[in-house]
This record gives C-alpha cells, sequence and structure tokens, in this order.
C-alpha cells in the first residue's frame, strides 16, 4: 500500500474511532464517582470541569490543547488567508482530532496522483 494510502486509511480510522467514542461518551451513563453526580449524566461542560479537577485530567487537557495548537501552526503556515486560518483555528480547538482528520484527508484528497508526501503536506498553498 502507499504510504498516501496508508495515511488516508489512517485518518479515516482516527473519524471513526472519534465518532464512536464521542457518540458513546454522549449515550453511556457517567460513572463518574463524584457524588454531585451520581444518578445523572455529565454534560460536555460538567465533564470537562470534573476531568480538569483531577491532576492528571489537567495534564491530559494541557496535552491534548498544545497538541492541537502545534497542529493549527502547521496549518497557519500552510494556509495564506487569514479567514481560512481562523476558521481552522475555531474548529481544531472545538473539535480536536476530528478537525485534524479532516484536514489531512482534504490535503491528501486535494493532492491526486501525487505520491510525493512532503510535496502533499510541506508545500504552502499559493494565493
Amino acid at each position: 500500500m502507499s504510504p498516501r494510502r496508508t495515511l488516508i486509511l489512517y485518518f479515516i480510522v482516527v473519524l471513526a474511532a472519534m465518532t464512536w467514542v464521542s457518540w458513546r461518551a454522549c449515550v453511556v451513563p457517567s460513572l463518574s464517582p463524584l457524588p454531585e453526580y451520581a444518578g445523572k449524566g455529565i454534560n460536555v461542560v460538567g465533564g470537562y470541569v470534573t476531568v480538569c479537577s483531577e491532576p492528571w485530567g489537567l495534564a491530559t487537557m494541557f496535552d491534548a490543547y498544545f497538541g492541537f495548537m502545534a497542529f493549527w501552526l502547521y496549518v497557519a503556515w500552510r494556509e495564506r488567508s487569514i479567514a481560512v486560518r481562523l476558521a481552522w483555528f475555531v474548529a481544531v480547538m472545538l473539535l480536536g482530532n476530528f478537525a485534524i482528520a479532516g484536514y489531512a484527508l482534504l490535503c491528501l484528497f486535494g493532492a491526486k496522483g501525487e505520491t510525493d508526501l512532503g510535496k502533499v503536506f510541506f508545500t504552502r498553498k499559493v494565493g
């Protein structure tokens, strides 16, 4: 399998896995041992507060968002339009790996026939 096809497959798996785990988190009752959530589910904000109240949860959030920012810096380097840069910033910060996989797939599908992945990912857009 070519490197391009391998990456396409990888990012499709990322999107599928993120969709599944996000759906599951929304529909499966919370198992939080915190008394304030006993008998009720945790919404997104409550989940965020719960995760960030734990030291490893907070470390995980820092790790994820530093990674998201690093990826967005790459996007900001590659894209020329300020509006596109800002739109991808919002998408990456709100959607995380959904947006990252989507951006990678746009790059890969937009470079049909190109076999040099360096040209696919490390060529700045013109204009």
